[in-house]
């Protein structure tokens, strides 16, 4: 794999966390190589995940990831993931994000409005307190994901996203890369290049 600059980064992070074996470093890999544009890459890795724990959260999860990232009819078997996810284990930000996104992709955003609001909700109930979604990120109980993906939706049902950009900007000022995103795809809204965090 020849890559330069941002990539060439993300490279060097993938030969460093090949050298475990762990599912997390699995995982982690498959991450990288979505963000690098390379499903086929990360399909290798959920193969290789596969070959230790087939129904291990993890595998289950990248297997989700990779999905959303490849899309078309991928799209439901993430859904599904989730689906499943929210039946063996209790409801977080993270499951109802990936049950929202699948949601959006599939055009369903009145259902991908209310798993997003519950989400933010259950945020709020725990205001103050941090939750784990991996060994890698603590996600506070604002959680942008929710909050850029409340933009995205309430854009696409014609309805103010005024609300959460602020959100944004007021708990997240470091995160410009991220608002400059959600504020170009709010001044696209007229022409429907959304596109979901």
């Amino acid at each position: 794999m020849s890559l330069s600059g941002p990539n060439s980064q993300m490279a060097t992070a993938t030969s460093i966390s090949s050298m475990s074996g762990s599912s997390m470093m699995h995982a982690l890999n498959v991450q990288i190589f979505i963000k690098m544009h390379r499903s086929d890459y990360a399909e290798k890795q959920i193969r290789v995940m596969q070959q230790i724990d087939e129904d291990h959260t993890l595998t289950q999860l990248a297997n989700a990831w990779l999905n959303l990232a490849v899309g078309g009819s991928k799209i439901q078997e993430a859904y599904l993931i989730f689906q499943d996810f929210s039946e063996k284990y209790p409801m977080t930000g993270l499951i109802l994000n990936g049950k929202a996104v699948c949601c959006m992709h599939m055009g369903n955003f009145d259902e991908a409005e209310t798993l997003l609001l519950e989400a933010l909700n259950k945020a709020s109930l725990n205001c103050g307190y941090f939750f784990i979604l991996s060994r890698f990120k603590l996600i506070d109980a604002k959680d942008p994901e929710t909050l850029a993906n409340l933009v995205v939706c309430s854009l696409h049902l014609g309805k103010s996203s005024s609300r959460y950009l602020s959100e944004i900007h007021v708990s997240y000022p470091s995160h410009k890369k991220k608002k400059k995103k959600i504020l170009v795809h709010h001044e696209n809204k007229q022409h429907n290049h959304m596109q979901f965090v």
